[in-house]
This record gives structure tokens, C-alpha cells and sequence, in this order.
């Protein structure tokens, strides 16, 4: 069967092909009844408007970019994108996902982001360089940042506060009895996880606590806590509390702990971020991220701003939530912590 044209629409409602888009793309200087005749002539004949044609009409892409510095199918930013979708599909959003991992990828980003211009809003999920706010905000495009530092140089910004939540993890442990603590990191580090070992460090102190040090995970991807386990293993005093700065961390800490026949949380406790269902299926207690929550303020502040509405909040700090599970515990009574 024949596809539909708008020719087709404007034959059937008796109209101009250009009454019947400014009608189905909502413009004025319609007359209602003439709208509705053309909605129905178009349902008749199941003729649909394209995002080009829309673009054509308004000025507009029907598109927001979202920037990230990680993997795709990592679990932070899976549930961004899902709160986007939620947000953005009934509003006839598309998504476009950009990765910037690395120094090429980033440069060639930004480099030919004024050339492309083929969105209507960006949604940068880590903090840019002083160069690329520039080259965004050259742009006239609307900014909504992700858990960034420095948001200054956007109109929307969500984020969590690192430095609260990570001191909350510790004042839970220390409420259960802990006095000697690690903190797991990573090699790379990301404005979000240097903020974590502050909150982490400042909480320390404040508390009177000992911090054995940091551990770093390696990129091995069989055994990557192995190199730090060891090392916690070889300390005169062990810890007897461990702060991860992701679930994943966290869960590699517990499986070579496992392997190492080290009992958690009888002999040691661990805690992560994130708080993800995969590792809460598992049992981790973690610091809860609402990520997807999240992403859905991110797209709500996007597209306001790109109808030129004034965001009541502009920027948006979402609060955390401890969430106990099975690997936190009592400090164990002959630990001397």
C-alpha cells in the first residue's frame, strides 16, 4: 500500500499542505475546527509527520545529546539514559548518546560539535575544560550538566553532593562500632571519586577515626581487587570497615575477600555507591544514587530550556540515602578498633 504524503492529508481536508503542517505541528494561526478536520484526515489516511519535516517547521532538531565519559553500559549511566527516555519520549524526544572516554574522543567531540549543531540541548554527564565550555557555550545551546564540578557556565545542573554522602557512609559505619577504615578507589579519577575521598577523608578526621589508606582496584578484568586485598591483608591492623567508591568496586573487594577466606561483614564490613539492583540483589550495603531520578530532572530542565522557560531551581543537588545490607556489620569485638 502507497504511503500517505501531506499532499494526500491536504487533498483530503480540503487545505494547503502548509495549513496542514503548521496544524499537526501545533502552530498558530489555525483555526480549530480546520485542525481538527486535518487531524482526522491524517488518522484516515495513517499518515505521520516525520522529525525532519518537524525540524523544517520549527526550527528544531526533536533531538538532545547526551555527553558521557564511560562506558555505555555502565550501570550510572544505563539508568541516566533511562531517565531520560522517561521524560523525553513522550515529549517526541529523540536521544542521541555521545562517549568521550578518552583524549581523542573528547577532542574530536567538541571539535566538530559546532559543525554537527544537530541537536537542540546538551546534557554533559562530567566536567568540561575551560576550552570546551567555551566551545558549548559558543553554540547558543542549551547546557544541563550531570554530576559536574563546575556548572557556572550552564542555565541546568543535577548533580549529588559526593562530599555528604561519602561522610555519611562513614558516620553509618562508625555508628555500628568502626574505628579503622580504607577507602576503595580506582586509577582514573573523575571529579565525582575525588570528592568521595574527600567527603571520606574529612569524615575521618571529624570522627577521630584511623584511615589505613586508600586501595586501588586494577583494571584486570578477572581478579581486579587482587593487588588490594593483598595489601589490606599485609597491614599490621587491618581495617575493619571498607568505603567503595562504586557497587562494582565494592562487589570485586567482596569476591577476592571471599577468596582470601576473609568473612564478611563477621571480620571486616563493606559498603559502596551506588546502590544499583544488581549488587543490592547481592546483598552490598551502598549508598543509594537515585541515577535515574536524575536523568529525569536533567530532561526536564532541557527541554524547558528549550522552550525559553525560567527554571524555578536551576541548579538541583538530589539528596542520598543509606541503604543497609548484608555486608555491613558490627565491629568485631576482638578487632581492638
Amino acid at each position: 500500500m502507497k504511503r500517505a504524503t501531506i499532499a494526500d492529508v491536504a487533498k483530503l481536508a480540503g487545505v494547503s499542505t502548509f495549513t496542514v503542517s503548521r496544524a499537526l505541528h501545533g502552530r498558530e494561526r489555525v483555526a480549530e475546527s480546520t485542525r481538527q478536520r486535518v487531524v482526522e484526515a491524517a488518522k484516515a489516511l495513517n499518515y505521520t509527520t516525520s522529525k525532519s519535516a518537524a525540524a523544517l517547521a520549527n526550527g528544531r532538531t526533536q533531538r538532545i545529546a547526551l555527553l558521557i565519559s564511560e562506558s555505555l553500559s555502565s550501570s550510572f549511566n544505563g539508568h541516566i539514559q533511562d531517565g531520560l527516555y522517561d521524560v523525553l519520549r513522550p515529549a517526541n524526544y529523540d536521544l542521541l548518546v555521545y562517549r568521550a572516554g578518552g583524549d581523542t574522543e573528547r577532542a574530536d567531540f567538541f571539535q566538530h560539535l559546532p559543525a554537527d549543531r544537530n541537536a537542540d540541548a546538551l546534557i554533559v554527564s562530567f566536567s568540561v575544560t575551560d576550552e570546551e565550555q567555551r566551545t558549548v557555550t559558543s553554540m547558543g545551546m542549551p547546557i544541563v550538566t550531570v554530576n559536574a564540578l563546575n556548572n557556572k557556565f550552564t542555565q541546568g545542573s543535577v548533580s549529588i553532593d559526593d562530599i555528604k554522602a561519602e561522610g555519611e557512609a562513614v558516620r553509618y559505619l562508625h555508628a555500628l562500632g568502626h574505628k579503622r577504615f580504607c577507602f576503595v578507589d580506582k586509577q582514573e579519577h573523575l571529579w565525582g571519586v575525588d570528592h568521595r575521598i574527600l567527603g571520606y577523608r574529612q569524615a575521618i578526621d571529624e570522627l577521630g577515626l584511623e584511615d589505613c589508606g586508600t586501595l586501588t582496584i586494577d583494571n584486570n578484568p578477572y581478579r581486579p581487587a587482587r593487588r588490594a586485598v593483598a595489601q589490606l591483608l599485609a597491614m599490621p591492623q587491618r581495617p575493619t570497615a571498607i568505603c567503595g567508591w562504586s557497587d562494582q568496586y565494592a562487589e570485586a573487594m567482596l569476591v577476592e575477600l571471599f577468596r582470601c577466606g576473609i568473612r564478611v561483614p563477621d571480620e571486616i564490613s563493606v559498603i559502596g555507591f551506588d546502590a544499583f539492583e544488581p549488587y543490592r540483589m547481592l546483598g552490598l550495603s551502598s549508598v543509594e544514587q537515585p541515577a535515574r531520578r536524575i536523568g529525569q530532572i536533567a530532561a526536564e530542565k532541557a527541554l524547558a530550556l528549550i522552550n525559553e522557560e525560567k527554571l524555578d531551581e536551576p541548579h538541583t543537588v538530589v539528596p542520598t540515602t543509606i541503604l543497609p545490607g548484608e555486608t555491613t556489620g558490627p565491629c568485631p569485638e576482638d578487632s581492638d578498633a
